[in-house]
């Protein structure tokens, strides 16, 4: 790989607009969860409520399987342009819903109904464009870099922090004064320049392997590919998404290029694990103030994880 150059920085540019839309907008369920709670699915407990985005976190990753062979038989540019297609379209079906559930239960804006469309639209849908869209913002990476992968991905999931904060904002600006319809079309047009900027920037280097696109399972063969996807997981199992991990996972990938991904990830967990004992421990309501330090600092830990788990399996 040129490890750098014009097309490569734009390509982590194009990376970064897909996972600040995409994964930002996930991040952001916090917001619309409760909205839902309040107006459409007021009906509905809250632990109902949550499969919604559920359903979307868990197709966003797990079809991830199946687009990543994908990504080497096709390369990245039709896959990115279905995923970003299927993702837009499903926000824009979602604004076009009723904001409050009618008494009607037969009718289109009935409680269950509501539920329904929802599961689709949100939960399927967009959790299916999703998978797509950061299967190809992700993998392209080691297209241009292999030296640098690491700082490459620690600038690529950024994005996802940049999305988390930007669009709750967005969204707690919009979504009482202007109502539900309005605030999901205004989402869908800063989603919708988002990728498209990624579809113009995002380049693959590599021509399209033969074959199927299958799954291949013979990579099982390879215990340490086994156990690291194993340790990878056990990690994920026990992320927080939270906003300083947007820092952390800039300077662990920027960090692991020098002295080795394993031994970053190494690191980072013993410092998160120090810091859950020696500051989450502690916390009291008359000391919240080492709640936001522990936000913080763990956000700043599992932030490795998130940027160089993926080089990890790759190495």
């Amino acid at each position: 790989p040129p490890e750098g150059g014009l097309q490569a920085w734009l390509t982590v540019l194009g990376s970064f607009c897909v996972t600040t839309a995409v994964y930002g907008l996930s991040n952001s369920v916090g917001v619309i969860q409760p909205f839902w709670a309040k107006h459409q699915l007021a009906a509905f407990s809250v632990q109902n409520i949550a499969w919604i985005s559920g359903a979307n976190n868990f197709l966003c990753l797990f079809l991830g399987v199946q687009f990543g062979p994908w990504f080497d038989r096709f390369g990245p540019r039709w896959l990115l342009l279905a995923g970003s297609v299927i993702y837009i379209s499903g926000l824009l079906g979602i604004g076009f819903l009723s904001q409050d559930a009618s008494a009607d239960e037969g009718g289109v804006h009935a409680p269950g109904t509501l539920f329904g469309l929802l599961m689709l639209l949100w939960g399927a849908v967009m959790g299916t464009g999703a998978a797509l869209c950061c299967t190809v913002a992700l993998s392209v990476l080691a297209h241009w870099f292999d030296r640098r992968r690491g700082l490459a991905a620690g600038i690529v999931f950024v994005g996802s922090s940049v999305g988390g904060i930007v669009f709750p904002l967005v969204l707690r600006a919009t979504l009482e004064p202007l109502g539900w319809a309005w605030s999901m079309r205004i989402l869908a047009l800063v989603v919708a320049v988002l990728l498209c900027l990624g579809n113009l920037l995002i380049r693959g280097r590599i021509k399209g392997k033969k074959g199927s696109g299958a799954v291949d399972f013979r990579c099982f063969r390879d215990w340490r590919f086994v156990w690291t996807t194993v340790g990878t997981r056990r990690l994920t199992c026990s992320l927080e998404l939270l906003r300083g991990s947007g820092f952390g996972r800039l300077t662990a990938g920027a960090i692991s290029d020098r002295i080795g991904r394993f031994n970053t990830m190494i690191l980072t967990t013993i410092f998160s694990i120090v810091t859950t004992f020696g500051v989450w421990l502690l916390v009291e309501t008359y000391r919240m103030w080492l709640f936001y330090l522990f936000a913080a600092m763990f956000g700043f830990g599992t932030g490795c994880v998130i940027s160089v788990g993926p080089i990890c399996v790759g190495q």
